[in-house]
């Protein structure tokens, strides 16, 4: 898998030497996995984890001043969870930097 579609918008996977085990840059569409994890589960539960990011930022929650159960809720119900299901049963194939 090299990209995923979070609330239709598309965000590549990319491997890189970072300290984190992963992050993600919205401005540029990026799920970056660092290329120092190298099992499969983790990359899996790193990448959730990311995406989750990417779809609070979508809704636009990571802009808020206060944080209401609602729109989290509903972000990671509509979003996020949709794009998890799509590429839950695949595995992450990157080759490192």
């Amino acid at each position: 898998m090299t990209h995923i579609y979070i609330g239709g918008l598309r965000f590549e996977i990319v491997r890189e030497n970072i300290h984190e085990y992963g992050l993600m840059r919205f401005d540029d569409r990026q799920i970056v996995i660092s290329s120092n994890v190298t099992d499969p589960g983790v990359c899996m539960t790193t990448l959730r984890h990311e995406m989750i990011h990417a779809a609070l930022e979508i809704a636009g929650i990571s802009h808020m001043r206060r944080y209401d159960e609602e729109p989290i809720v509903r972000a990671i119900e509509n979003l996020f969870f949709p794009a998890w299901d799509a590429i839950s049963n695949q595995t992450i194939n990157l080759k490192s930097p």
